[in-house]
């Protein structure tokens, strides 16, 4: 498994690479920019999963 870290450090690279292509001018980057937010969505989902067990006591 991915450390929180590394993950953060994915979700900063993937919104650089946004940024570049923001706006879109073409087709190719504006399918490159839907799925870029996409990965930046479930990489954030992913570390609000880790914090809701994190805080999981039995």
């Amino acid at each position: 498994m991915r450390t929180e870290e590394t993950i953060r450090d994915r979700i900063e690279a993937l919104q650089d690479e946004y940024d570049k292509h923001d706006p879109p001018s073409t087709e190719l980057e504006d399918e490159a920019e839907v799925a870029i937010l996409r990965a930046i969505e479930e990489l954030e989902w992913v570390l609000d999963e880790r914090e809701t067990e994190d805080g999981f006591t039995t």
